[in-house]
Order: structure tokens, then C-alpha cells, then sequence
């Protein structure tokens, strides 16, 4: 990102004279035509006096761009380590870096290993050339492992194939769409109208009220029969009631023998105790006898009792249970107990189904096979469904949108690259965003002018330029020169804009350039 501090003891580098040379190169570029790498020239300007006036403002992520540009004001190294390559002397490097080294695999396996070990590091790297063909080779030999996104794939500027952005932001809609499939799924049941849940749902509210209709006539039904079998008793119990009386009248017989028995054993007590004549004592003892003798009869008439009323209540009970009415009567009760119990099976089924599909999409509340817990059970999935129905419309509308190809992911994903791959004036583009990297690597700088190269270094905190040195200009030195006679405007600097328009980034910096910064391999 580009450094927010600002120093208030010294005022920032500013310099007119450069940054009007640059764009007076831009203008002069459409005159003179297009370098290497150019494709729209009205888009590709527009993005170079962007980057122009991001230099001139001190808008850049390395703050210290300008100056390095313009006078060759490098940032001071740290120290040198003694035999370090120059794979690791350029990611030591705190602003610029070049490389030097002839077109061929060397070159190419020193980019690859630049970026590979930036990515490593966890530092975001724009990789630039200035034209595609170039890209592509490096991405071709750029290990597996980094996240990497290339900008422009051949004539088409949105990018198509594998490793764009366009088959990049697929391959995420494709993961949404796979790890959205079993929510899908699970919503489903509740989406359309009816909908499948809100069927089972009428199923189980349906077979309630008829379980509760059946249970009142299963009540009534069982009233109609114990009204029936009363009436019954009644009719058929003369005998029942003649042996209640019978047992009731032996019961106070054995009550009145035994009261008997107790007064004359308290008396017979008494009267051995006050020492009476023998003749009143044997007279009370026979008393005693006889009494015992009637209480023990009174028993036995009870039991007797007892045993012929019981037989008559069996008697009775299975002349009532034979009563064509009460036998009526019952067979009502019974059928309309099991048209109950059928009628709350039928709605315990469809609280199973109901409970299968609130699995996984809300919290299914416990219930019992009982009429009042599947009706709370019957009225939670009715608050529920609404929500549900909504919640997978909307997802299946979220998915039918992410299923078709958009760019709203693009800026995202670039966010969040270790590696971005364009050419030099593509980084540039509105559409990839206000991006910023740690590391920029700029292929074959030496075909680079310097406006153009500005479009990626503008965002890049440090850079890494690779070309070889000692190339033909960019341009005819002699249609320049002439172009300038004609053209040059007044207190311009003929010397540097001729410079800008004919020669590369590369060859720029490779004079300003200190040996610490500089490396040369492949030769």
C-alpha cells in the first residue's frame, strides 16, 4: 500500500520539469504511434497519465518512485551478504532491482525464481512484460502451489482459458454452487406451492382434527356403553339386589352374635373376679357357650351369604356383557377406540416425514405420539415455513445468479492473489481495481518506454526489472529528433523527452542504477 505518513520537517520531492517530460512523451507517442504491448490507444494513454499523475501527487506505494525515476535517488542498502545470488540480492533490494541477462532459459528460471520466492514469502507479485506472449511463458514454468491470476489471455482483454480471471472467478462459483448443493437440497421440500413440506404439514393438521373427532366419538361412544351397561344392571339385578339384602341382614347377624359373645365374656369375667356362687358363674358359662355357638352360626350364614351374592354379581355381569344392547353398545366403543388410534398413527407419520425434513435446516422440536405434542409440533413447522420457503427461494435465485459468469468476483480475487500476470499497460486497467503489490517483476524492461512501465510501478512498493542491455530504440532516433524540431514546445527539456520517447525504462535506470542494485547472469 502506498505510505500514508507525512513528513512535516521535510516537504515533499517534487519535480515539474520530469513529470512534463513524461507526459509530453505520452502525447508525442500518439503522433509517432504505438509501442510494443499497446492495444487500445486511447485506454492505454489514459491509464499512463493516471500513473503520471499518481507519481507527480506522491500517490505511489514506493514514496520514494519520483526521485528514483529522476535523479537516480536509490534507497541506501542494507548489508551485502557475502556470495548471495542474485535471486536473493533482488528481493533484498528496498526499491529497484535490475537484472540483467539475454533472452533464454536462464533469464526465464531467475524470473520464475524471483516470483516463486516472493510468493513464498507471502508478498503479492505483479509479474509484467511488455506484451503477452511473454506472460505466458513465465506463468508456463511458475510452479504449482502460489494463487495465480493473469489479467489478459491473447486478443481478449477480460481474459479466458486456465489461469485467468474469468476461469478463476468460475472455478470459485463452481465451488460456492458444489458446497451450496446440500443446503439446496435440504430446502427443496419447503420451496414451491404447495411445496412438498407444507403438504406433509396440511397431512398432520388434517389428521389431527380427524384424530380429534375421533376421540370424541370414541367418548361418546364408551358413555353410550357404560350408560347401556348400567341400564342393564338395573334391569337384570332383582336377584343381585334379593342377595345385597340377604348379605346385609347376615352381617348384622354376625355383628349381633358377636356383641353377644363380648358382653357375656365381660360379664363372666366380672364375676369370677367377685368370687359369685357357682351356680350364677355355670349359668353365665352356659350363656357364654350358647352365644358362641349362635355367633359361629351367624358367620357361617355370612360366608354363605357372601358366596351367593358373589355368584349372582358373576351371573350378572355376564348376563349384562350378553345384553344384546350392551353387546351393541360396546362393539360402537370399540370401533370408534380404534378409528382414534388410527387417525393419531396417520399424524404421528407425518410428524416422522415432517421431522426428516426440518433435519438439517432448523431445530427440530421434540415431540411425543400424543395428540397435544404433535400439535406443537403441527404449529412450530407452521411458523416455520414461511422462513424456510423464503430461505430456499432465495437461495436457489442466489445460485442461479452465481451460476452465471460475472465480474463481481474479479475484484476480489485479485485482492486476495499471491501472483497477478499482465502486461505492463494491462495492470493499468479500470476494471482490475486500485491494486497494490509488494514486488513488481517487469520482463524484458528493455521494450518497456518509461510512461508505460509507470503503470505497474506506480503500485508496487519494490520492483525487479530484467532486460539486456544495448537494445535498438524503442523508435527511429531520426523521426524523433525531427519530431521534436517541429513539435518540441518551448522551455522543454529535448534532451530527456527525446530520451523517454526513444529509450526503454530499463536502459533509464541501468545508468542511474548503483552496483548493489544491479546484477548480471546468463551470459
Amino acid at each position: 500500500m502506498a505510505s500514508t505518513l507525512v513528513d512535516l520537517e521535510h516537504a515533499p520531492y517534487r519535480n515539474e520539469g520530469f513529470c512534463a517530460a513524461l507526459e509530453l512523451a505520452v502525447a508525442a507517442a500518439r503522433e509517432l504511434g504505438p509501442v510494443p504491448g499497446a492495444r487500445d490507444a486511447g485506454l492505454d494513454e489514459r491509464v499512463q497519465r493516471q500513473a503520471i499523475l499518481r507519481l507527480r501527487s506522491g500517490a505511489t506505494a514506493n514514496p520514494g518512485l519520483l526521485p528514483l525515476l529522476a535523479e537516480g535517488r536509490f534507497a541506501a542498502l542494507g548489508a551485502a551478504v557475502p556470495g548471495a545470488d542474485e535471486v536473493s540480492r533482488a528481493l533484498a533490494v528496498p526499491d529497484l532491482f535490475l537484472l540483467t541477462a539475454p533472452p533464454g532459459t536462464t533469464r526465464t528460471m531467475a524470473v520464475v525464481e524471483i516470483v516463486r520466492s516472493a510468493a513464498e514469502r507471502g508478498e503479492r507479485v505483479l509479474l509484467t512484460a511488455p506484451a503477452t506472449p511473454a506472460v505466458e511463458v513465465l506463468l508456463a514454468r511458475l510452479p504449482a502451489g502460489a494463487t495465480v491470476l493473469r489479467l489478459d489471455a491473447g486478443a481478449d482483454h477480460a481474459g479466458a482459458g486456465p489461469g485467468s480471471l474469468a476461469a478463476a472467478a468460475a472455478g470459485v462459483q463452481q465451488r460456492i454452487l458444489a458446497r451450496s448443493q446440500s443446503a439446496v437440497h435440504a430446502l427443496d421440500p419447503w420451496l414451491g406451492e404447495p411445496s412438498p413440506a407444507m403438504g406433509w404439514l396440511r397431512r398432520l393438521t388434517t389428521a389431527l382434527a380427524e384424530a380429534a373427532e375421533a376421540r370424541e366419538r370414541a367418548d361418546r361412544a364408551a358413555a353410550h356403553h357404560d350408560a347401556a351397561a348400567r341400564a342393564a344392571r338395573n334391569r337384570l339385578g332383582a336377584p343381585l339386589r334379593e342377595r345385597a339384602l340377604l348379605l346385609e341382614a347376615a352381617g348384622r347377624a354376625v355383628a349381633q352374635t358377636a356383641g353377644q359373645v363380648d358382653l357375656l365374656a365381660a360379664a363372666m369375667r366380672r364375676a369370677e373376679a367377685t368370687w359369685l356362687r357357682r351356680w350364677q358363674i355355670n349359668g353365665l358359662r352356659h350363656r357364654l357357650g350358647e352365644a358362641v355357638r349362635l355367633a359361629a352360626a351367624a358367620r357361617s350364614a355370612s360366608h354363605q351369604a357372601h358366596a351367593a351374592y358373589d355368584e349372582s354379581a358373576h351371573l350378572l355381569t355376564q348376563e349384562v356383557e350378553q345384553d344384546a344392547t350392551v353387546r351393541a353398545a360396546a362393539d360402537r366403543a370399540a370401533f370408534a377406540e380404534v378409528a382414534a388410534e388410527r387417525a393419531l398413527e396417520s399424524a404421528e407419520r407425518s410428524a416422522h416425514h415432517l421431522t426428516r425434513l426440518l433435519d438439517g435446516v432448523a431445530d427440530v422440536p421434540g415431540w411425543t405420539a400424543d395428540a397435544e405434542s404433535l400439535a406443537g409440533l403441527a404449529g412450530r413447522c407452521h411458523e416455520l415455513e414461511p422462513v424456510l420457503r423464503g430461505r430456499a427461494g432465495l437461495l436457489r435465485e442466489w445460485r442461479q445468479r452465481a451460476a452465471r459468469p460475472t465480474r463481481q468476483l474479479h475484484a476480489e480475487l485479485l485482492r486476495y492473489a499471491d501472483v497477478v500476470a499482465t502486461t505492463c499497460l494491462g495492470a493499468g486497467r479500470p476494471e482490475h481495481g486500485d491494486l497494490e503489490f509488494d514486488l513488481l517483476v517487469m520482463e524484458d524492461a528493455c521494450q518497456v518506454p518509461v510512461p508505460a512501465a509507470l503503470v505497474p510501478m506506480v503500485r508496487a512498493r519494490r520492483a525487479v526489472l530484467v532486460g539486456e542491455s544495448r537494445r535498438p530504440p524503442l523508435r527511429d532516433a531520426e523521426v524523433v529528433r525531427a519530431w521534436l524540431a517541429a513539435r518540441c514546445p518551448a522551455g522543454a527539456d529535448a534532451g530527456v523527452l527525446s530520451g523517454l520517447l526513444t529509450g526503454s525504462v530499463f536502459e533509464r535506470v541501468e545508468v542511474l542504477a548503483p552496483a548493489g542494485n544491479r546484477a548480471v547472469t546468463g551470459w
